[in-house]
């Protein structure tokens, strides 16, 4: 990161932390919006007892768990639908439907069908990451230009060679654009899972204050989990930049 944009970054975040100072006790009441010093107090108070990594370590792992398996089943159903028309013809239309259907809306669902255990909270970030991942695959797959595929069908290649040499090279950009959309939609996804029938997670956290009437534990859950989602995404975006340097140096050899 140049210094250009850690200025910018400090000022973005400076310039945030002044509004939310100035408009705690003038726009909005401190009962609804605590200031910034509070809300600090009390984040360290929650660090000192480790309760606010306790619920940040149940949701990293159901995360975890429902973004992995969310790609991979988004991967196979998006190339199924970008490659082949029988497929695309059968699943695109419950596809496109259950992609209006927000997560939220499925909650109850989830938990009513698969109980209000671990596996209806990692089936809503599946569900809201195979979206994400399958409509970017599919995009891509599909916009894999003709000529390509035709040329190599000129020169002997085979289906397995046409798919791995051409289609996904091809493709690659909007699978990374799947991934990383994905991880942030599995991030909003674990809050509203744990909005309903858990007991633990940032999600609970935030949902438990709205009923206690704490407000600090609310805007500190939110923090949080916006902060962590910030850094799963610039260590993704790091991680590949690193992986397509690579990749380009192994090419030019």
């Amino acid at each position: 990161m140049n210094k250009e944009k850690v200025i910018y970054s400090a000022i973005s975040i400076f310039g945030a932390l002044i509004f939310w100072w100035f408009a705690s006790g003038t726009i909005f009441n401190q009962a609804i919006l605590p200031p910034p010093d509070q809300v600090a107090e009390r984040f360290w108070e929650m660090i000192i007892s480790a309760e606010i990594f306790q619920h940040l370590g149940v949701s990293l792992k159901r995360i975890f768990f429902g973004y992995i398996i969310g790609c991979s089943f988004g991967v196979i159903i998006g190339t199924s639908i970008g490659g082949i028309k029988l497929i695309k013809d059968i699943l695109d239309p419950p596809f496109q439907f259950f992609r209006n259907i927000p997560p939220v809306a499925l909650v109850p669902l989830a938990i009513t069908v698969l109980g209000i255990g671990e596996v209806s909270k990692v089936f809503i970030i599946i569900y809201i990451t195979m979206l994400s991942m399958t409509y970017n695959c599919a995009t891509g797959v599909m916009s894999t230009p003709e000529i390509r595929i035709r040329a190599a069908l000129c020169l002997g290649a085979k289906p397995k060679d046409i798919f791995f040499r051409i289609v996904l090279p091809s493709a690659w950009p909007y699978i990374l654009t799947g991934l990383r959309v994905g991880l942030g939609f599995s991030f909003m996804g674990v809050v509203a899972a744990e909005m309903i029938a858990a007991e633990k997670g940032i999600g609970f956290l935030i949902m438990q204050s709205i009923e206690i009437i704490h407000p600090r534990e609310m805007v500190i859950g939110m923090l949080v989990i916006g902060g962590m989602g910030l850094i799963a995404d610039r260590i993704f975006q790091f991680g590949i930049n690193r992986l397509m340097r690579r990749h380009m140096v192994t090419m030019k050899r």
